[in-house]
């Protein structure tokens, strides 16, 4: 196995009204890490974590590793996710007993009810479901272009805690392209890479960026090159830890999901049941359709 999970040299994407969405980026990053991927709207951090993904049809220059699984926000807009089918089934899909074991963590960390219609639940949860999803069978790159944006504070921890896991044991990568900062500080993230119209502006170790107190929000030391040398920090006053706290304690409140359902009536389908029901297309479109979530392999 290479040394990195991505390596992309000189990495150039032109759409096809001629407009450059990349332009000469370089990139090596390591297995085992966590990655923010940060820049204005427009700046290319969904068409480069496309190109990761293999989602389009150019990839000069680039080594991108296999058992890769990609996230975006599309998947939640989509009308086969909104339809009268329990969240079970779905699971169920694409291998749900395959990975019983990782289902029921990631169910527990998502705090999902298996029970749940798809048709009647809120954005948020639906998101919840494409993780569960999206994160069930074991990947070795994942991409994630802001599918954070809906979550709630504790599910976002769950989240961002169960992926550095995933990192550390397994030897994993994650890109992660979000504007919510909350949370990915140096307990969290390994990098952060900087896009910028299409450039790559800053890649940067955390190991280089120090948080104190300071009279100024941020100061930037350069060498003579103009290379970032360190990067100083001032703490940031944030409600985050008290929101996370209070959440919890909400959450220690309402009891488990198990808990929860023990108080309403039995329901009729188990995981067996939904997966043999009237629920499933019988050219399994339902199940492909699910299978085509996850990022192609991308071509050496």
């Amino acid at each position: 196995m290479s040394e990195f999970a991505v390596e992309t040299k000189d990495l150039t994407y032109v759409f096809s009204n001629k407009r450059r969405g990349l332009e000469n980026i370089s990139l090596q990053i390591p297995w085992g890490s966590t990655n923010l991927l940060v820049g204005p709207n427009g700046a290319g951090k969904s068409t480069l974590l496309k190109i990761l993904a293999g989602k389009t049809h150019e990839q000069h220059n680039s080594d991108i590793n296999n058992y890769i699984s990609y996230l975006g926000t599309e998947w939640a807009n989509n009308e086969v996710v909104k339809r009268d089918i329990p969240v079970k089934l779905l699971i169920s899909s694409i291998g749900g007993e395959t990975y019983s074991e990782r289902r029921d963590e990631l169910i527990s960390i998502m705090d999902l009810d298996p029970d749940w219609s798809m048709a009647y639940i809120s954005d948020g949860e639906r998101r919840r479901v494409q993780l569960v999803m999206g994160l069930l069978k074991p990947w070795k790159l994942l991409l994630l272009d802001e599918v954070t944006v809906d979550l709630d504070v504790i599910v976002r921890q769950n989240l961002l805690e169960f992926l550095k896991k995933e990192c550390r044991t397994r030897n994993c990568c994650v890109i992660y392209a979000t504007h919510i900062f909350d949370g990915l500080g140096k307990n969290w993230c390994d990098r952060v890479i900087h896009l910028n119209g299409g450039k790559l502006t800053d890649n940067i170790d955390i190991g280089h960026i120090n948080f104190e107190k300071s009279s100024e929000p941020v100061h930037i030391t350069r060498n003579v090159d103009k290379q970032i040398e360190n990067i100083q920090v001032a703490l940031a006053e944030s409600l985050h830890p008290l929101v996370l706290h209070w959440l919890r304690e909400d959450l220690e409140e309402r009891g488990s999901r198990e808990e929860e359902k023990l108080k309403l009536a039995k329901r009729l389908n188990d995981w067996n049941n939904a997966r043999d029901g009237h629920y499933f297309d019988s050219d399994a479109r339902l199940s492909d359709y699910f299978k085509a979530t996850r990022g192609k392999p991308g071509q050496n």
